[in-house]
């Protein structure tokens, strides 16, 4: 159950810091770039994909889940 509760941990934390992974990605990949008319789609696209990578996380935590509840069956 640990492992599973790691996965559930890291996916929370992901999906709540993406605001912030956001801008500091947006950051460093665009530095010294002028974005006038695209940083709020910019910054869109990597705070969901942060999300996406945060709910990918979770849904290995519950497959872990899944499969060590049909072993103990």
């Amino acid at each position: 159950m640990k492992k599973q509760m790691k996965y559930f941990l890291l996916s929370f934390i992901i999906i709540l810091l993406s605001t912030p992974l956001g801008y500091a990605a947006i950051n460093i990949v665009y530095n010294n770039r002028n974005l006038t008319g695209e940083y709020t789609p910019i910054l869109n696209g990597f705070i969901h994909s942060f999300m996406l990578i945060g709910v990918l996380i979770f849904c290995i935590g519950l497959i872990e889940v899944l499969i060590n509840r049909d072993n103990k069956l």
